[in-house]
């Protein structure tokens, strides 16, 4: 797998975890956590200054995950509640954080544009958005294709609160284990592949989800790095964004790091550029 980056630096050193997501960031500052649920990157009681946007208030996150053999004191009290109106809708206030923090969330999102912008938004001229994001090469969306900036760019366009049904249905169909388990770490390729669903299993969901119109939540977007950085490149080229990669971390257990700044003004990026880094997509999907 090619591992030189086009148009951002890219780390294959030996870090930790937290110093990947937490590089870029001031502990001074004053930051938002998206969705820590029971695994808190920026904890309060560690000190941090931070505010939490989830689904379910604490209690509710405390009664969901009660049978997950997980420490429900490790489960923050929620300071916002995020509906299908958005993050920025949710919280309501421009140029409010120095840093977002989000583990394992954006491939989740309906509308990947309205994300990020929201998050431009919420965060201070120079904020620093921290992502975690899983590389479908080590998940269960080991048979899914890769996410193309033209999907992402539709989601927006339909304004999408939602997952399609479609989404749903192959989000079922090829929702994929290596024997038996979900993720499986970055330096073995997968064995004893099996599918989780049946065909008829998978959509019998869709119809359920079509019929019903509830929120259902799924892995709607999947990404490599190399593929994730050229999709960003794209949207900030085509300024859908004002949110540059400045830094990132290749793919470490089954998940990469990807640092971005409010207002950075990266290299400009010629077509020779562009298609180099998509051959280096090319070459990291199969």
């Amino acid at each position: 797998m090619a591992m030189d980056s086009i148009v951002t630096e890219r780390h294959v050193m030996q870090t930790s975890r937290s110093e990947k997501i937490l590089q870029l960031i001031d502990k001074s500052g004053f930051g938002l956590e998206i969705g820590p649920s029971y695994n808190p990157i920026a904890a309060k009681r560690d000190g941090w200054n931070v505010e939490i946007v989830d689904h379910l208030d604490a209690e509710s996150l405390r009664a969901k995950y009660a049978a997950w053999n997980v420490d429900p004191s490790a489960i923050e009290d929620v300071d916002y509640l995020v509906d299908g109106r958005g993050l920025f809708a949710a919280i309501g206030e421009e140029n409010r954080f120095d840093f977002i923090l989000a583990s394992h969330i954006i491939e989740h999102m309906p509308d990947i544009c309205q994300f990020l912008i929201d998050c431009e938004r919420l965060l201070k001229p120079a904020g620093v958005l921290s992502l975690v994001v899983p590389d479908k090469r080590f998940c269960f969306d080991v048979f899914k294709p890769l996410t193309t900036t033209g999907q992402i760019l539709q989601a927006h366009l339909e304004r999408r609160t939602r997952h399609t049904p479609g989404t749903v249905f192959d989000a079922h169909a090829l929702h994929a284990t290596s024997a038996g388990s979900l993720v499986w770490p970055g330096d073995r390729r997968p064995s004893e592949l099996a599918f989780a669903h049946s065909l008829r299993e998978a959509k019998r969901i869709m119809d359920e989800y079509a019929e019903r119109g509830e929120y259902l939540d799924v892995h709607a977007w999947q990404f490599v790095p190399t593929s994730f950085e050229m999709v960003m490149q794209d949207l900030l080229e085509l300024e859908v964004i004002g949110l540059a990669i400045v830094s990132s971390f290749d793919t470490a257990g089954h998940e990469f790091f990807v640092s971005l700044r409010k207002g950075e003004t990266p290299a400009r990026r010629s077509a020779a550029d562009r298609m180099a880094l998509a051959r280096l997509v090319a070459d990291d999907s199969v």
